[in-house]
């Protein structure tokens, strides 16, 4: 199984995490306070900060590890 970090462009702006050769999750919350569970697309760089795209009702959204996702 590969396991590690994958950069997706020559600038290393995106890159994707494997654990055991599945993408890795994140958890988020919704409004109502429900857990969402999510495979992550791809990881990208915003400043300082890393971002997770990520689907989400039928739509690709960027997201950071705080936001609270609508219901």
């Amino acid at each position: 199984m590969r396991s590690g970090l994958l950069y997706l462009n020559n600038y290393g702006s995106r890159w994707i995490v494997l654990e055991n050769g599945k993408r890795s999750k994140i958890e988020l919350e919704t409004k109502s306070g429900a857990k969402v569970i999510r495979s992550v697309n791809y990881y990208g760089s915003f400043g300082n900060f890393a971002y997770a795209n990520i689907s989400y009702k039928g739509k690709k959204i960027d997201v950071l590890t705080d936001t609270i996702l609508p219901d």
